[in-house]
């Protein structure tokens, strides 16, 4: 059965926000930080982020690379 294009996209959109909370996950669990700490020190709920049930904005997706001292680019090609 073929996919219409609407279905696809939502498909597609549902693998990719998980791509992303695995790899703040990963991030994250590299740098030995724990939820709780990168919650008060950034005051992001990386848990939610984590879930990859909510949409993240690219502005904290930019402060996440900050912290953790890597690229857009860099958090990026850890998924593709």
């Amino acid at each position: 059965m073929l996919l219409t294009d609407f279905e696809y996209l939502t498909n597609s959109e549902e693998a990719f926000k998980k791509k992303v909370a695995l790899q703040i996950k990963r991030l994250r669990r590299q740098n030995q930080v724990t939820q709780e700490r990168f919650l008060s020190e950034t005051n992001i709920n990386i848990a939610r982020l984590e879930s990859g049930k909510i949409d993240i904005r690219l502005d904290t997706l930019r402060k996440i690379c900050y912290y953790f001292d890597v690229s857009l680019s860099g958090f990026f090609q850890g998924i593709y």
